[in-house]
């Protein structure tokens, strides 16, 4: 929070602002006023997009002309104004830290309602990236030599096959991993901006052009992989490739109208998944934040109202998605692996969306259809507290087995130890079975098909084909990388397959075909059923299908009462297509579950 010394806030009225007036001046210290204005009808300013925090909390001064007081702002904020300024003419613009008295409650929520207008309503909007670090001059020239050529395909991949551009596009990652494309904020300012100029140190280039060159490194992702397999190296290149950041960081982080516009008329649901990734001081404003998103209609569900608790808001959004599309694919959203405490004391099945997770619900990954059309059948019990949700669902069967989780942070080490404590599952049960539904060449089968939830990728039109090549890379990559381990004769004979795959591209084919298996584990249960769940469940916790919901789901007895606890969903093999509901015909094993 920005403290403020020496300017008096008063009560603004109903659409009314304050814009901060940057004094012309070539001096180096920034000078300005604060003026109240209306929005009706809005006056000539600029609305500034920025990253709030500096990692060290530090602070600039400027000053206040009408009374020579000095007010710290953060060095982000500080820089921002300092772009901004002009010698020859004073400059109106509207900043949120200044702007807003950030120590009223009640202002901050009459100004967030109005955010959409402010930003709608500004002459421009301005994107303060930060100053001039990282070379980032040379990313702001490629980033307008792609943009230019976009339509060329041959020059962008000499552009990307020249070596002597390595530096530069070194530059663009670092700039798209600044903290700018991580706030949440940032996604709703850019989407209603009408017209928008990004500052980067001195240099200035319009919205369009970061746009452009984002489409354009996202078309040409595979010849980035080609040139930079290893990306390069940087010390910040951690987590991602460097085609993955220049093809899904920075503008191509942010929602556009495109992607809105396919999302349907009850985006709720979808807008949270997109913008969960972002940061976000307040937890609230993980709803408050999105709302110039959504459509009129969608945002009188959720008034803006920082006296109610995270859990009232997050509870409040899941009821709203269950009342606008009669679907419960929303708790599928409430990730418990890798386990972690929450402060909110949120309910099993509803999201913590101020959890930055590294996996998501299976029904965002690939288009299963569970429960066939059928819609939720739901309650909430305990009004007004809506602590549990009683929702109805048909009754799969018991977790009798299940393998160890694929870390989150995961490793192709980590992908080959859990493949073959997976299989060793699968071996110990088939060898006990009395009955068995499958003969062994179906099981193994069915095991590699349930690894990938029976997504086949394009290109492997043959599935022996792609079964063969799935045991040839995880048994020649163990053998090379865990030579100790003794694999099963059958596993073995796979080490020597000449499938096509060349060695080099053995790792991207497992991380692609398996990155589904990131926090999850496989299982069996009582009747010998597959699946690939949530980490988090254990044996003794049962399976069922919910009505209106495009997975099923693993739920744990718990409580004295009868409750359960949400534990997460889950692929079954042989029933994400609607085979559930034969079952209900059969036996009726539709029941009402409580969840808490």
């Amino acid at each position: 929070m920005l403290g403020v010394k020496g300017y008096q806030y008063t009560p603004l009225m109903e659409r009314e602002i304050r814009l901060v007036k940057i004094l012309k001046a070539t001096m180096s210290t920034i000078k300005c006023e604060i003026h109240r204005a209306w929005l009706d009808p809005p006056p000539d300013y600029t609305a500034i997009s920025y990253a709030w925090g500096d990692a060290e909390g530090r602070t600039r001064e400027y000053e206040r002309e009408s009374t020579q007081h000095s007010i710290p702002v953060s060095v982000s904020l500080h820089g921002a104004l300092g772009a901004l300024r002009q010698r020859d003419r004073d400059v109106y613009v509207w900043v949120d830290a200044l702007c807003i008295d950030q120590q009223n409650r009640d202002e901050q929520a009459q100004q967030v309602k109005l955010m959409t207008s402010i930003y709608r309503l500004a002459t421009s909007v301005a994107i303060w990236l930060g100053p001039n670090e990282d070379e980032s001059h040379l990313a702001m020239a490629l980033l307008e030599e792609v943009a230019n050529h976009q339509d060329s395909s041959d020059h962008i991949q000499a552009l990307i096959a020249n070596k002597g551009n390595r530096p530069h596009f070194a530059a663009v990652v670092s700039l798209f991993e600044r903290d700018y494309w991580k706030r949440l904020w940032v996604v709703q300012e850019v989407f209603i901006a009408r017209q928008i100029v990004v500052y980067c140190g001195e240099r200035t280039v319009p919205w369009s052009v970061c746009k452009l060159a984002s489409k354009a490194f996202s078309y040409h992702k595979n010849d980035l992989d080609r040139h930079f397999p290893r990306g390069l190296s940087r010390e910040a290149q951690k987590e991602y490739s460097l085609s993955q950041v220049l093809a899904y960081q920075g503008p191509n982080s942010l929602l556009d109208a495109g992607v809105l516009e396919g999302l349907g008329d009850y985006p709720l649901l979808e807008v949270m998944c997109i913008c969960r990734s972002k940061l976000s001081a307040d937890a609230r404003d993980k709803v408050f934040g999105i709302l110039g998103l959504l459509p009129e209609e969608l945002r009188r569900d959720f008034p803006v109202n920082y006296s109610l608790s995270v859990k009232e808001v997050y509870v409040g959004v899941v009821d709203s998605i269950l009342c606008t599309t009669q679907r419960l694919d929303v708790i599928c959203e409430s990730i418990h692996y890798p386990p972690y405490t929450s402060s909110a004391n949120l309910p099993t099945w509803c999201p913590d969306w101020s959890r930055i997770t590294e996996t998501t619900g299976l029904g965002r990954l690939v288009h299963f259809s569970a429960s066939g059309s059928t819609t939720a059948i739901y309650e909430f019990l305990d009004e007004p507290r809506r602590r549990q949700l009683q929702i109805q669902a048909i009754y799969l069967d018991t977790v009798v087995a299940h393998g160890i989780a694929v870390n989150t942070l995961c490793t192709t080490s980590d992908y080959l130890m859990a493949f073959l404590h997976w299989r060793a599952v699968l071996l110990n049960t088939a060898s006990q079975e009395s009955e068995n539904p499958f003969a062994w060449d179906e099981k193994e089968e069915a095991f590699c098909r349930t690894l990938c939830c029976d997504q086949v990728p394009q290109g492997w039109n043959n599935r022996d084909d792609w079964l063969r090549a799935t045991y040839h890379v995880f048994a020649s990559l163990i053998n090379e990388r865990l030579p100790k381990l003794r694999l099963d004769r059958k596993l073995r004979s796979y080490i020597h397959e000449e499938m096509g795959i060349a060695t080099n591209e053995r790792r991207s084919f497992l991380h692609h075909h398996f990155k589904r298996m990131m926090g999850r584990c496989y299982c069996l249960t009582e009747n010998g059923i597959m699946g690939l769940g949530t980490g988090f469940m254990t044996v003794g916790d049962i399976i069922v299908v919910p009505y209106g919901c495009n997975t099923p789901i693993v739920l744990r007895p718990e409580g004295r009462h009868g409750e359960f606890r949400f534990v997460g969903d889950v692929y079954v093999h042989g029933f994400m297509n609607g085979e559930a509901l034969t079952l209900l015909d059969k036996w009726k094993r539709d029941r009402d579950y409580v969840l808490h």
